[in-house]
């Protein structure tokens, strides 16, 4: 564990955390809230003990040993507290795995070359052979025995969180595959019952890992934003919808992301900048917190400016990313701090230090 020989400005307690995320939620933070991201983003790299997944086959539950993925869980957390700032670690069950795929009977493989896991097309499918969440099933069960491992091991030094969710466009993307949008247009009443059925199943897992779920200072975490939320918030993403026009996102997918906001006290939306992305829609349907990524080779800070003031008028801002110099300068000294956090990927401590005095105790 990284211990600092003398006390940082950075390394905050949890409480002051939550305090500020607190007010970050009430939109009444002084100064953006800042923090660090350690490492590769991809999960397999992240994670060794994934590195030891076979590929070639289909993967399955049993292929995950909950024990290391737990100890890799904790060496993440001490070296996220090494790095300070503003953002509390947050551990969910293993987000390398796409759960809802695997709930709709998506065979999942592992790629080592990417440092991913990805899913196919069920064999067979047919929309009316969907299955239905079942708490006790194989996969729920793995999420649940990772959950009580990661609580126990936790001990309320970290909170815990619901892990990635893709949304309902990546749902058929993810049954449809290379034919997705087709679909849309050739069987527009089978689209619509699959997307009620994928809404259906989203729902019902959210709720098992918030059943799943301690509280942790009266909220909970998100994912590897590492943010405070309040109780009962969800991940969500669509970002297979950047794939459709706005008339088609109207028609197949926005009823559905309005019934899961409705169906959750909170909901956190994670964003790319490209392509078509209905931050609009989302702003009006009511989500707690929007995040929207700086990708490597996206939009500049300063090409995001109009789009981020348009969030920061309505809701809280989450920007994630490896963020370059110039943008963390447009970000801090551009956008108004109330309702804004950053998040930026660090390579060591030393780096998020000097980071920290650069945006926080020198500004």
């Amino acid at each position: 564990m990284f211990v600092p020989q003398q006390p940082l400005s950075q390394h905050l307690s949890a409480d002051r955390r939550v305090a500020r995320f607190r007010a970050f939620h009430a939109r009444q933070n002084t100064r953006p809230l800042f923090g660090f991201f350690k490492g590769s983003e991809y999960p397999l790299p992240r994670y060794p003990f994934s590195r030891r997944l076979p590929e070639g086959r289909a993967l399955v539950p049993g292929d995950f040993d909950v024990a290391a993925f737990v100890a890799d869980s904790a060496r993440l957390f001490e070296e996220h507290e090494a790095c300070g700032g503003d953002f509390l670690y947050s551990a969910s069950a293993y987000w390398g795995i796409p759960w809802l795929e695997a709930l709709l009977g998506c065979p999942l493989f592992a790629n080592h070359q990417t440092g991913s896991i990805y899913a196919e097309p069920p064999p067979g499918f047919t929309p009316d052979a969907l299955p239905a969440f079942d708490p006790d099933g194989p996969w729920p069960r793995l999420m649940a025995e990772m959950l009580a491992a990661l609580a126990a091991r936790s001990a309320g030094r970290f909170p815990l969180a619901t892990t990635r969710m893709r949304g309902v466009a990546d749902l058929l993307a993810a049954l449809y595959g290379n034919d997705f949008v087709f679909a849309l247009f050739d069987k527009p009443d089978e689209a619509l019952r699959v997307a009620r059925h994928v809404t259906d199943l989203f729902i019902a897992c959210g709720r098992f890992q918030l059943d799943h779920i301690p509280l942790f200072h009266g909220g909970v975490g998100s994912f590897y934003y590492h943010a405070w939320m309040p109780a009962g918030t969800v991940w969500h993403q669509e970002d297979a919808a950047a794939l459709l026009s706005p008339d088609l996102y109207a028609q197949f997918i926005e009823p559905f992301d309005r019934q899961i906001v409705a169906a959750f006290p909170h909901v956190v939306m994670h964003q790319h900048a490209t392509g078509f992305v209905p931050t609009d829609r989302y702003l009006d349907m009511g989500m707690t917190v929007l995040e929207l990524h700086i990708d490597t080779g996206g939009p500049s800070a300063e090409e995001l400016y109009e789009r981020h003031l348009a969030i920061l008028r309505e809701r809280p801002l989450i920007i994630w990313g490896d963020i370059p110099p110039a943008d963390l300068d447009w970000l801090f000294s551009k956008l108004p701090p109330q309702g804004l956090a950053v998040i930026t990927v660090v390579q060591s401590p030393d780096q998020a230090r000097e980071l920290w005095r650069t945006y926080v105790a020198h500004a």
